[in-house]
């Protein structure tokens, strides 16, 4: 099938419009969003799908909304070896009109119905609907790898190419096995059918009879439980009875040594009151003898703190009065130090003055030499202005003089020259034209001259003879290349401004000398102004030193230090000789020199006060942090001694008021009373312990309660037997009414019948799966060969687009399953999304390729395609596009037409809105 065109009139958004594709190519159809690419394919389908008194919902949606129209959709293809003119209108006027024209030229025509059913009929018969779907890409939907196994064109052109049946057997006996396999087997291989519900009730047997084997041996295990819990029960109710004596014994015992315990008790009642009395006239003691150790202790520390608090005081009071001499001293120093400030001052004034003239000085002399290469600029240049010579105009030059000598030798070498020499007394003339050379107009006796013939020269002697001369042809064209070169070498010459080829070599020797020192000025103007420009400095230097005046004079040099920097001694080392000779800095000099060593002498003086300045406050801060530490240490001591005078008058105070309540000597008698009679009561409680431990009266208690608890647990454990034999013997009973004996047997007899019966459908089964799986296997290696060609015709489209190492494999559905590049084996699902568009668009212009050449080839169509596709993809899918449209018809619709501008020799139709 080949589509030539399609028309669609009020078809959606489309008012009117009639798009023609080529029969063999490739055609691209470009339209913005929504201009109706995809409504061509959607009318396309619908024309042999739907009559045109159709009410389906796909009609109505094709209808413009608000607009009382009938859609219509004409189409022109080719089918069957058929023209075909189909057009058809829904829903408003509705018509179906069929025009065919077979190959012999006759023409039908159908309407209504009958036209209809026979496009319908064509369609069918000619297009096969799995390779139509298959090769029609709609939109989104080109990333869908087809899976065309059951398209009949595909099939047959495969089949054709490899020669080999598609079923690899005769469909008789392949129906036979699958009806015989599907017996007992699914298509996955599960049982089904009898077999399986044989294999059910074989396994419902074994259930049946394993559980009645289990029910006879939970009776036996029932009747040897029931002889061990008897036994055990004896057992344990002997152990209760023996043990329940032991208990009654204990209970005798534990009443009897009650009363000994409860004597035990009361002494050691009374042992604890009597000690703690003990241990109170015992800490009363000791308290009386701490408060008479610390009177005695505080009298004593009072006393010595009363002395150091006199001696704190004194040192603290010279302290203060070594702080008020060191700070009488800095405030000496501070003085001096400013002095020696000014001196510093004063000379780094006159210093910046000496540097400012000097520079002044170097700018002037550099502003002179300025204006000498400025000069020398303007003058290199004035000489360039004048100079109209360059390397080219010389080089013009040399090579129209070398011209002209070339074409004056020439002219030599193709004119003849004629020599006349006057011998007689006649005279002889010379005339012409186009002579070389000094050819005078009359020769003179014995006078003879040479001159080169381009025109014509007269030789004459008045009255006798007339010689004429005459240059050939090729004459005039050598004059003409002389003239030429004559003219041009002096047009050159003129726009120079020189006479000649010297001339002007000379003047381009003083034009390069020139440029050089112009070149040469302008690098020392650049170095002499690239501190920036000397006037503007010297301007500022100048405003700065303002006119000339005389040197100030030297002030006068600052005396040497007071004598109080003798209060620093108790600071200073003996060896120091800080303040020897100190004198001031001496008057500044008039030169740079003396003025920066007046200036160096001015700093060491203000160093050497800086640092007397440093040890004066180190002076005054250590004098300040004694005296804080001696006004410290008196303030501390005055506390000390006033809380120790306090803490003795706390001390008498004390003891006083408890030698008010009892004196010294009855706290001794007290304690001595207290410890009469703790050692009472001790031996009291010695003899009832002794009593008690003879008696056993701490264990009985312990005894009882473990005896107790074994009662118990004898008890518990006889009921748990008993109630677990009544369990069993219960069970037991039932189990002989049940006639567990008989159904065991009737189970083995029933398992036996349906083993019997499932053995003989598992040997027909097993037999139809071998002959199933025999019949596939080689049906699968058939199959492996007809779908060759399709995978070899995308390997090799494919390997137009990645390379040579480019191959697929197809699965059962001959759909690809997989793709191999550069050696890396991946599943198509395992692929990118450019990948695998570009996969299932190569894939497809493959199966068209194959079914091309026969009757069932339908166009390919893609909707919106390689919309995942780089740069690089897009160039090469573009040209495997081109390429499959000399094999087929090709219809792509697309918004962007970028993505398919390397497609060679397409069509491009552009949608207007």
């Amino acid at each position: 099938m080949r589509l030539h065109s399609l028309a669609l009139r009020d078809f959606r958004g489309v008012k009117d419009r009639m798009v023609r594709f080529r029969a063999l190519g490739t055609t691209v159809v470009v339209g913005d969003n929504e201009v109706g690419k995809s409504s061509l394919v959607e009318a396309f389908g619908l024309i042999f799908d739907l009559p045109d008194d159709s009410k389906s919902t796909r009609i109505r949606d094709i209808q413009p909304v608000g607009q009382d129209v009938g859609p219509q959709v004409t189409a022109e293809l080719s089918l069957g070896g058929r023209e075909l003119t189909y057009s058809k209108r829904w829903l408003k006027n509705r018509s179906t009109e069929l025009t065919i024209v077979e190959p012999d030229g006759r023409r039908q025509s159908w309407t209504g119905r009958e036209a209809h059913n026979e496009a319908e009929r064509l369609f069918r018969e000619h297009v096969d609907p799995v390779l139509w779907q298959t090769l029609m890409v709609s939109q989104g939907q080109s990333l869908v790898l087809p899976t065309p196994a059951d398209a009949e064109p595909l099939i047959t052109a495969v089949t054709a190419e490899s020669g080999t049946p598609v079923d690899g057997a005769s469909m008789p006996l392949v129906t036979a096995v699958e009806h015989e396999y599907l017996r007992y087997w699914t298509p996955r291989g599960k049982p089904t059918g009898d077999f399986a519900r044989s294999a059910k009730a074989v396994a419902a047997a074994e259930l049946s009879c394993k559980q009645a084997f289990q029910a006879m041996e939970e009776v036996q295990s029932d009747i040897r439980r029931a002889e061990r819990l008897n036994l055990d029960l004896d057992d344990v109710t002997g152990r209760l009875t023996e043990h329940l004596t032991v208990l009654e014994a204990l209970r005798d015992r534990k009443q009897a040594t009650d009363e000994i315990l409860l004597r035990r008790d009361s002494v050691r009642s009374r042992a604890e009151t009597a000690r703690a009395r003990l241990e109170n006239h015992t800490r009363t003691r000791l308290e009386r003898e701490r408060l008479l150790d610390e009177v005695e202790r505080f009298t004593k520390f009072e006393a010595e703190l009363a002395g150091r608090r006199a001696d704190a005081e004194l040192v603290a009071k010279t302290a203060a009065e070594t702080v008020q001499a060191a700070e009488a001293a800095l405030a000496e120093v501070v003085e001096l130090k400013d002095l020696r400030r000014t001196d510093v001052q004063t000379a780094e004034r006159r210093v910046s003055d000496l540097m400012d003239r000097a520079e002044l000085d170097r700018l002037v002399g550099q502003q002179t030499e300025l204006v000498d290469v400025r000069a020398r600029i303007a003058a290199a240049g004035t000489i360039l202005d004048r100079i109209k010579v360059d390397d080219a105009i010389v080089a013009a030059l040399e090579d129209a003089r070398a011209a002209v000598v070339e074409a004056r030798a020439a002219l030599a070498a193709g004119v003849p020259e004629v020599t006349v020499r006057r011998l007689g007394a006649e005279p002889v003339e010379l005339s012409g034209t186009g002579l070389e050379g000094n050819a005078p107009p009359e020769l003179g006796f014995d006078e003879s001259t040479e001159v080169l013939v381009s025109g014509e020269l007269v030789v004459g002697v008045p009255g006798q003879v007339e010689v004429i001369v005459r240059a050939g042809g090729e004459a005039a064209t050598l004059r003409a290349r002389v003239d030429d070169a004559v003219r041009r070498e002096k047009d050159l010459l003129k726009k120079a401004g020189v006479k000649d080829v010297a001339a002007a070599r000379e003047l381009l020797r003083k034009a390069d000398t020139a440029s050089a020192e112009l070149n040469e000025a302008r690098r020392t103007e650049k170095s002499l102004t690239a501190g920036g420009d000397p006037g503007e400095r010297i301007a500022v230097l100048t405003a700065r030193l303002g006119p000339d005046e005389p040197d100030e004079p030297a002030e006068k040099p600052v005396e040497g230090v007071p004598g109080q920097m003798s209060l620093f001694e108790e600071f200073a080392s003996p060896h120091d000789t800080l303040f020897d000779d100190f004198d001031g800095p001496g008057p500044a000099a008039d030169d740079l020199t003396g003025a920066q060593r007046a200036l160096d002498a001015a700093r060491d003086g203000l160093a050497e006060a800086e640092r007397l300045l440093k040890d004066a406050e180190f002076a005054v801060e250590q004098a300040r942090k004694a005296a804080d530490e001696d006004r410290s240490e008196a303030q501390n001591a005055r506390a000390r001694s006033e809380l120790a005078g306090e803490r003795l008058a706390a001390a008498v105070e004390a003891l006083e008021s408890a030698r008010s309540v009892l004196d010294d000597e009855a706290v001794t008698v007290a304690e001595t009373e207290a410890t009469a009679e703790v050692e009472a009561v001790l031996e009291e409680l010695t003899a009832v312990q002794a009593q008690a431990d003879e008696a056993g009266a701490d264990r009985v208690a312990d005894e009882l309660a473990h005896a107790l608890a074994v009662a118990k647990r004898l008890q518990d454990e006889r009921d748990r037997l008993r109630d677990a034999l009544r369990t069993t013997e219960g069970r037991l009973e039932q189990s002989g009414r049940d006639g567990l004996a008989t159904r065991r047997d009737l189970a083995e007899l029933e398992l036996a019948a349906v083993r019997t019966e499932h053995d003989s459908l598992l040997r027909r089964a097993e037999a139809a799966q071998r002959v199933h799986e025999t019949l596939s296997r080689h049906r699968a290696e058939a199959q492996t060969k007809y779908s060759e060609p399709l995978q070899s015709r995308i390997e090799s489209l494919g390997r137009s687009v990645y390379g040579p190492s480019f191959r697929v494999w197809l699965d059962d559905d001959l759909a690809v399953a997989e793709r191999e590049l550069d050696g890396v084996r991946l599943p198509v699902e395992a692929l990118s999304t450019g990948a695998q568009e570009q996969l299932a668009i190569i894939t497809r212009l493959a199966i068209s390729h194959l079914v091309s050449t026969g009757e069932g080839s339908v166009p390919v169509i893609f909707d919106d395609a390689l919309g995942w596709s780089d740069k690089a993809r897009l160039r090469d899918m573009g040209a495997l596009l081109g390429r499959a449209g000399d094999h087929g018809q090709i219809i792509v619709l697309t918004c962007m037409p970028d993505r398919y501008e390397y497609v060679p020799k397409a069509t491009f139709i552009t949608l207007d809105g």
